[in-house]
């Protein structure tokens, strides 16, 4: 390989967890595991209906993480699971009074540091950003994909 793509690439995956790292750190501050945490930001930033395997799924966690972190937040008061329909096992994630509470007092100021941050980058900027890191996700992707059919 190129040593400047090895660079670039070593580059990226420092500044990722980089990121990734700020969260933890976000969380645990605020009392929070990783999983939970991401249960409630996604339950904050959305009105559509969530389910436990579409959150692990989502933020690619196993379903048993996730199930364990939803169950953390249950007994804390912050969400409650409701049964959807007919599917048997599928339950829908729901914040509650006290969820909704927490996510203002702790996941708005979140976000709202999240934008700020991008818009010290050009519109052009953010969606050149966007676009590239969707496009090399799905090269590595193919790339992965090749290496465990190996």
């Amino acid at each position: 390989m190129h040593t400047k793509v090895k660079e670039q690439n070593i580059m990226l995956i420092q500044n990722a967890k980089k990121l990734n790292e700020l969260y933890h750190v976000y969380a645990l501050h605020c009392g929070l595991s990783d999983p939970a945490f991401t249960v409630l930001y996604t339950l904050y930033d959305t009105d559509e209906t969530v389910t436990q395997n579409e959150l692990a799924v989502m933020w690619c966690y196993p379903k048993q993480t996730v199930n364990f972190a939803i169950s953390g937040l249950v007994k804390k008061g912050y969400v409650r699971l409701e049964k959807l329909g007919l599917a048997r096992n599928s339950k829908a994630v729901r914040l509650t009074d006290e969820g909704e509470e927490l996510c203002r007092r702790i996941i708005a100021p979140l976000t709202e540091a999240e934008e700020h941050s991008l818009l010290h980058l050009t519109e052009d900027e953010r969606e050149l950003l966007v676009r590239l890191e969707q496009k090399q996700g799905a090269y590595f992707k193919e790339q992965i994909q090749r290496l465990i059919k190996e």
